[in-house]
């Protein structure tokens, strides 16, 4: 049964208002869906102004809702300043805040603004300037789903603190989203307060973890001094009482963590405590950390035998119980569909295909044995003149099976590598374009004895587009030099 948080009992008594943050009673009501919450403001001429906004009452209770309050501990600003503002450099984590706010509380993606904060000096040439930031406008676009028409009026920025001027390799700066409403933005702040310094250590282990796992993607830190063995995993925490919660925290997970006074980063050190984080999955929030946490972990001694980690044999770790597979498999035999089996046993979509195709059921076709495997990369091999397609349907299986099994006993088929086209055969088919541009494909194919599709081939690898007209064929083209006599 799906449990739920309530936000009535988050609601603060005061809300701050205005630049020097003067105090206003919060008024508020609510039904069995929705709360009401409104302030009033005096002006000037003692006119009234009412402020007001609603948002949604409960937030389900589950491991996903602790992990993104565990980000936005991590990551969100803290201030009063009238609006929730998160900040990463790893796009699946910006998609995963932004999908959150928008299935629990309506806050949907067309509402936040943004904009891209470059660690660099910004360019003194145009040029370069607007390289960079095409380039990081593009990966951003690409990766998440923000849109140019919600960003801020300077949508990339650059910090004055690093002396270069040029973009590291592989770094497309920090996305900076921001809500911008007073009263969603003081009562969601006081929700996360108080869920983070009263609530969290009474949780179950499962939502503590989850807390945890969002903080380390957040503000955690792998430092790995392969020459003096030195391995860690450091936790960015400004304020002592933070540190003191992240310390409890993972003692219940049975994970030491060190703090020390006047000293925001604190330490997880120790052979025994890294595999805590490994076999927890507590480094798994944030896909480059998690990846140099694993190369890390790896320079350990005897690490496999210890952890069944990296011996490419390891049991999914997020193996299902045998009552929620049964449930899965019934559910589908009774005609209900994949999103509907979900939603009931309270998985993803992705775990449901995932145990249906284990017991081959669903859309997949039965998982191949290697003999099986074998045997239709020979059949492929020694009957050439039969397409892939028709091969599946003799197997019952799909085009991609027949091209992997093939591939993987006899490399590439037919106009792959096993069918190049010679250097000689390019060399006479550019003379020939190079005496009569205007000489039809056909005449070349009787001449040379090959397919319209070698010549086409060579056409485009050798740029030969302008056939008929005043440019001779191959004089513009950087390889025509090598087929000169």
């Amino acid at each position: 049964m799906k449990e739920f948080i309530d936000l009535i009992n988050y609601i603060p008594y005061i809300i701050f208002i205005g630049e020097k943050n003067n105090e206003s009673k919060l008024n508020y009501s609510y039904d069995s869906y929705y709360i009401s919450l409104a302030y009033t403001v005096e002006t000037n001429n003692n006119a009234k102004y009412e402020y007001s906004f609603t948002i949604k009452r409960f937030i389900i209770k589950n491991k996903e809702t602790f992990e993104v309050l565990g980000l936005l501990q991590a990551e969100m600003g803290k201030t009063q300043n009238g609006c929730l503002v998160f900040a990463n450099s790893e796009p699946k984590i910006i998609n995963k805040v932004i999908k959150w706010f928008e299935k629990e509380l309506e806050i949907k993606i067309d509402m936040w603004k943004w904009y891209i904060k470059l660690n660099m000096q910004e360019p003194l040439d145009k040029e370069d300037k607007q390289s960079i930031e095409n380039k990081v406008l593009e990966y951003w676009f690409t990766k998440t789903k923000i849109k140019l028409e919600n960003s801020h009026p300077k949508n990339v920025v650059y910090t004055k603190i690093a002396k270069h001027y040029e973009l590291e390799n592989y770094f497309y700066g920090t996305l900076m989203i921001e809500f911008k409403n007073n009263l969603f933005s003081q009562v969601f702040k006081n929700f996360l307060k108080i869920i983070t310094y009263n609530e969290i250590d009474k949780e179950k282990e499962d939502y503590i973890r989850s807390f945890m796992k969002g903080i380390i993607a957040g503000e955690g830190c792998v430092q790995n001094h392969k020459k003096s063995w030195h391995y860690s995993v450091h936790i960015s925490a400004v304020q002592e009482d933070e540190r003191i919660i992240y310390k409890n925290l993972l003692k219940i997970l049975s994970i030491e963590l060190k703090i020390y006074n006047d000293y925001s980063e604190t330490l997880i050190s120790k052979r025994e405590n890294l595999i805590q984080l490994l076999k927890q999955r507590l480094m798994t929030g944030h896909p480059r950390k998690y990846n140099k946490f694993l190369k890390m972990m790896k320079q350990y001694p005897n690490i496999s035998q210890e952890t069944g980690y990296f011996t490419g044999k390891m049991d999914v770790w997020h193996k299902l119980s045998e009552d929620k597979v049964n449930m899965i498999i019934e559910l589908y035999k009774s005609g209900t569909i994949i999103k509907g089996i979900a939603d009931k046993v309270g998985v993803s979509n992705i775990t449901v295909n995932r145990i249906l195709r284990k017991n081959n059921l669903g859309k997949r076709k039965q998982k191949l044995t290697e003999e099986k495997r074998k045997e239709i990369a020979d059949f492929t091999k020694e009957n050439t003149k039969i397409n892939i397609e028709n091969i599946a349907k003799h197997f019952n299986t799909n085009r991609s099976v027949v091209l992997r099994a093939y591939h993987k006993y006899y490399g590439k088929r037919g106009m792959g590598i096993n069918c190049r086209i010679s250097k000689d055969i390019e060399y006479k088919v550019i003379e020939i374009y190079k005496e009569n541009p205007k000489i039809k494909i056909s005449e070349i194919m009787k001449r040379l004895n090959i397919s319209d599709n070698t010549i086409s081939k060579i056409r485009k690898k050798h740029n030969l587009t302008k056939l008929g007209y005043k440019n001779i064929v191959g004089n513009n083209n950087k390889n025509y030099k090598k087929y000169m006599i």
